[in-house]
């Protein structure tokens, strides 16, 4: 009677094994929805510390970027629309999502609507996100004005027992140029370069005495196939 059992459930394994190997080389890549609103502190109080000025691109070129302010350039807290590219796959695999898509709209029109900050970028992708070696990074979209204050860099998501955001921003004011006496090109350098492990759906503050970022990653829900049960492994077996 136990060679019997045995032999049933040995039956019964070579049966589930080539399914359960199946569903998990059809088991999708986790994708993760990443949402950054992006805002400058208008009323920041550093005191007194100065920050370096940044030459690391000027070594690239015969002559320093011209970054003179433009007389027209905005000086009053804007809104803050959206910045992002068309919402399609981008050639690095990410999908930009639409204003009606994040989540942040709330926190968005709260910044907007106070004298103390000026939004600057609140942009939101969808991406398939793998662990710390094979993490890429994503460049933040270019804004169309270049005389605006704006941020640039990259940001990189990461997944092991939990999910890990690195930002690499830097903003860009070419007001201080003339608000702090350096002449022309010479923009010092407002730079936040921080990681922080997170868990998914948690919303999180990065500060820098400039500007801040808030961040949250939420995962994206895909419907699985019906689940195989011993029920219907048993109606393989049945005759």
């Amino acid at each position: 009677m136990k060679k019997l059992s045995r032999s049933l459930c040995l039956v019964f394994g070579l049966v589930l094994c080539p399914v359960v190997l199946a569903r998990a080389d059809q088991e999708p890549p986790r994708q993760y929805d990443i949402e950054l609103l992006v805002f400058q502190n208008l009323g920041a109080d550093d005191g007194g510390e100065v920050w370096p000025v940044d030459y690391s691109d000027w070594l690239q070129d015969d002559e320093p970027p011209d970054t003179t302010p433009s007389p027209t350039a905005e000086t009053e807290p804007v809104a803050g629309a959206t910045i992002a590219p068309a919402p399609e796959t981008a050639g690095d695999g990410i999908l930009w999502l639409d204003e009606d898509k994040l989540s942040l709209n709330a926190e968005q029109r709260t910044l907007a609507r106070s004298t103390g900050y000026r939004v600057l970028r609140h942009i939101g992708w969808r991406q398939v996100v793998q662990d710390r070696k094979q993490a890429q990074d994503i460049d933040i979209p270019a804004q169309p004005d270049a005389d605006a204050v704006d941020v640039e860099g990259s940001v990189k998501v990461a997944v092991e027992r939990y999910l890990h955001l690195y930002l690499d921003l830097k903003l860009i004011d070419p007001s201080l140029a003339v608000e702090a006496g350096y002449s022309g090109y010479e923009l010092p350098e407002f730079r936040l370069h921080q990681h922080r492990r997170m868990r998914s759906g948690e919303l999180h503050y990065f500060d820098h005495p400039k500007f801040g970022v808030l961040a949250v990653i939420t995962p994206v829900k895909i419907e699985a196939e019906q689940p195989v049960t011993e029920s219907s492994a048993a109606t393989v077996l049945s005759p």
